[in-house]
């Protein structure tokens, strides 16, 4: 049977309309995801500054996670890996994580960047001659982190160098401000009254920033219960030098504190935050935690 030319040109032109038609109710491909540099760091405080600088330019994993206790931590293998598939690593120093060290060398990562944030910068040295690692309790050394983060960043993702410095000098100016906040605040507490014991060595930076003295703490490191007679050595200390509370993190036991409690009859103030973030609003980012603390001490020393 002879075929017409309109039904060649039908059966010929049907296998490409369909696909065509394939083709146009084929779902659009989505953009790539833009890269984001990771970065891993120690502390879930530290990460928080990271990412006020990097912004969505960064993906940062605190290895610490939020309410655990950076001295006597254990890192894991898949702290391991993370610091493995890292593109730049932030921590400390000043013998905080005494762990750190090890972590990276089992990553094996060659040219891997390292940033000491407290490397450089004037410390307090302990009566073992050891440097106190908490400086990021004092503002001013907090916005040195910063300054350190941003050019960090810059320096390995150099095509984004000025949007960390945008972010860093906004930061900055939210630091000013806290800074002075701290200072109004502080103020309000008589200078007598301006007396800290705490559960472990972590004010002295914040009490030479804010004009407090400290006089005591608990334990000479975590993970250290404190003896008997350290505690009623304390505890005398208390009576005389008149101080009017003391003060521990949310994440240590606090049954040394009520222990004191007892035998000074003092308030007694355990829902700080410095080593740590907290998991709820009130201390989920380091101006909250800041904020929080400061609260807790003029309420309690006012």
């Amino acid at each position: 049977m002879r075929t017409s030319p309109a039904l060649t040109a039908i059966t010929t032109l049907l296998p490409l309309a369909i696909i065509l038609a394939a083709c146009e109710s084929r779902p659009a491909r989505q953009s790539a995801t833009p890269h984001k540099l990771t970065v891993v760091t120690t502390l879930s405080v530290l990460a928080d500054l990271i990412e006020q600088v990097g912004g969505d330019k960064v993906q940062v994993k605190a290895l610490v996670p939020p309410g655990g206790e950076v001295h006597t931590y254990q890192p894991t293998p898949n702290d391991i890996k993370a610091v493995a598939q890292a593109g730049i690593v932030f921590y400390n120093g000043a013998h905080l994580e005494e762990w750190i060290d090890g972590t990276i060398r089992s990553a094996g990562k060659q040219d891997l960047p390292i940033v000491v944030l407290s490397q450089g910068l004037p410390t307090i040295v302990e009566a073992d001659n050891r440097p106190n690692p908490h400086l990021w309790l004092d503002v001013a050394k907090a916005k040195a982190y910063v300054e350190k983060i941003r050019d960090a960043l810059a320096n390995v993702d150099g095509a984004n160098a000025a949007y960390y410095s945008d972010r860093a000098r906004a930061y900055l100016a939210q630091l000013d401000e806290l800074d002075a906040w701290i200072q109004t605040e502080v103020d309000k507490i008589p200078r007598a009254r301006r007396k800290l014991v705490t559960f472990h060595d972590a004010f002295p930076y914040f009490a030479r920033r804010y004009g407090f003295s400290v006089h005591g703490f608990i334990v000479a490191s975590p993970g250290k219960e404190p003896s008997a007679r350290e505690l009623t050595d304390l505890a005398r200390r208390i009576k005389r030098e008149e101080v009017p509370a003391v003060f521990a993190e949310s994440q240590f036991n606090p049954k040394a504190m009520e222990v004191l409690a007892r035998d000074t009859g003092v308030r007694v103030v355990t829902n700080l935050y410095t080593d740590s973030l907290g998991s709820g609003p009130e201390a989920n980012t380091y101006i909250a935690l800041m904020k929080h603390d400061v609260s807790q001490i003029v309420k309690a020393l006012r």
